[in-house]
C-alpha cells in the first residue's frame, strides 16, 4: 500500500508577517490549507496514511488535522526536535515508510495533477526515485532537472548549483517538490544526521540511473513569496472551475448572504457565512474565506480575504491580502502595484479615512494585532 509523507516544518520566512500567526502548511489556497490540498489528491490517488513531519507550530498543525479521520485518511505525526533536512525528516519515519513505495511532498506548494498516472509512470521505470518536474521560463529560483529522451534524470541540480551554458537560462525542467520514493531511499539517508534530499540524495541517484522524471501538466505554484500565494490561488480557482459541470463562473457558497444590488464579476470563491451589503462590487479575482462581512459600497479585486474578516463600508482593496480576524473601517483604501501588495496579517485594524498604497519598489506588509492610524505608501 502506498502511503505518503509530507514535509511540513518550514517557517515560512518569505510570506511573513503571514506566517507569523498561521503555520506555512495551514496558510488558505481557494479557501482549504495548502496541505489539505496535497492530502485529497494522494486520498485520490488511494494513499490512505500520511505522516506529517512537522516542526514549526507543531500543536496548531496536529490541532487541525489530528489523526486525520475528519479528511478521510489516517495521519501520524513526526516532530523535528531540530531542523533535520528533507531526507533527514523522512529518515525519522522510516519504520512507518520502509514497506512499499511512497510518496513524498513538499508542504509549500499548490499543486493540482493526478497522481495515480505518476504512481503508474513510478512502477514502470523501477527506479529508486520519480521527481514530478515543471517546466518554468526562468528555472534559476529552483532544482533543475537534467533529462534524456527515456525520462532518466543524468543530473539533478539545486538552484544555486545549475550554470546555464552562456550565463543564460533558457525555459526548463524544473523539481516541483513531488517525489515518489522506494524504500531504498533510506540506504543513501546517514541516521542521526541533518540530510537534504535534493544536495546530498537525488545527485547520487541521477548518477546511478536510478532517479527518473514525471512531467506536469497540471497547475503548480510555489507559495514562497505573496505575490506568488496571490497569484497560484487565482490560477487555481480558474482551474476548479474549468473542471465543474456546466458553466459555473464562480465557487460560490450558498450560505451567502448577498444584497441583491451587489454585483459580483466572475471569477470570484466566496466561503461561508459572508455578508456582502448595498452597492458593492466584488471581484474579479477575489477570494474570501468564512464569516466575512463587507459593508456598503465596498470595491474588491485581486486580492484574499481570510476568516472572520471584518470590512466596512465604502472601502476600496486591490491587490491585497487579508488575513484572518482583521478589521478594516470606513473610508479605507488598500492598494497594490504590480507584484507589490498591501498585506494584513492577522487582528490588524485600520482605522477610518487611511490609504495604504504598495509602492512601485516593494509590498506594504503590516504585523498581527497592529493598529494603522495613518497614511502608509505614495500617492
Amino acid at each position: 500500500m502506498t502511503k505518503g509523507i509530507i514535509i511540513s516544518g518550514g517557517w515560512g520566512t518569505r510570506l511573513r508577517p503571514l506566517t507569523c500567526t498561521i503555520p506555512k502548511p495551514l496558510i488558505p489556497i481557494v479557501n482549504k490549507p495548502v496541505i489539505e490540498r496535497q492530502i485529497l489528491l494522494l486520498r485520490s490517488a488511494g494513499v490512505t496514511e500520511i505522516i506529517l513531519a512537522v516542526s514549526v507550530m507543531a500543536d496548531v498543525l496536529k490541532n487541525f488535522f489530528k489523526d486525520g479521520k475528519d479528511f478521510g485518511v489516517k495521519i501520524q505525526y513526526t516532530d523535528e526536535k531540530v531542523p533535520m533536512g528533507t531526507a533527514g525528516a523522512i529518515k525519522l519515519a522510516e519504520d512507518f515508510l520502509k514497506d512499499d513505495n511512497f510518496f513524498m511532498l513538499n508542504g509549500d506548494v499548490i499543486l493540482n495533477f493526478d497522481f495515480n498516472q505518476m504512481l503508474k509512470i513510478h512502477e514502470k521505470c523501477k527506479g529508486i526515485g520519480l521527481i514530478a518536474s515543471k517546466v518554468v521560463e526562468d528555472p534559476s529560483r529552483y532544482g533543475v532537472l537534467i533529462v534524456d529522451n527515456a525520462g532518466r534524470i543524468n543530473k539533478f541540480f539545486e538552484k544555486d548549483e545549475y550554470l546555464p551554458p552562456g550565463g543564460k537560462y533558457v525555459p526548463m525542467p524544473i523539481n516541483a517538490g513531488v517525489y515518489l520514493l522506494e524504500p531504498d531511499i533510506f540506504k543513501y539517508i546517514e541516521p542521526a544526521k541533518k540530510v537534504s534530499i535534493e544536495r546530498d540524495v537525488f545527485p547520487k541517484l541521477a548518477n546511478e540511473g536510478n532517479l527518473y522524471n514525471y512531467p506536469i501538466l497540471g497547475i503548480w505554484k510555489d507559495i514562497g513569496k505573496p505575490e506568488e500565494l496571490l497569484e497560484g490561488n487565482i490560477q487555481l480557482m480558474e482551474e476548479i472551475l474549468q473542471g465543474l459541470k456546466g458553466q459555473q463562473r464562480n465557487i460560490i457558497d450558498e450560505s451567502l448572504d448577498v444584497d441583491g444590488k451587489a454585483l459580483i464579476y466572475p471569477p470570484v470563491t466566496i466561503g461561508k457565512n459572508v455578508i456582502i451589503r448595498k452597492k458593492c462590487e466584488i471581484g474579479p479575482n477575489v477570494i474570501i474565506g468564512d464569516n466575512v462581512y463587507i459593508g456598503d459600497n465596498t470595491k474588491i479585486k485581486e486580492t484574499l480575504i481570510y476568516d472572520k474578516a471584518y470590512i466596512s463600508k465604502n472601502v476600496k482593496i486591490e491587490k491585497a491580502i487579508i488575513s484572518d480576524n482583521c478589521v478594516i473601517n470606513d473610508d479605507v483604501e488598500l492598494k497594490g502595484n504590480n507584484q507589490n501588495l498591501v498585506i494584513l496579517a492577522s487582528y490588524v485594524e485600520v482605522l477610518e479615512n487611511v490609504s495604504l498604497f504598495a509602492p512601485s519598489n516593494g509590498s506594504i506588509t503590516v504585523c498581527h494585532h497592529e493598529t494603522i492610524r495613518e497614511d502608509i505608501g505614495f500617492f
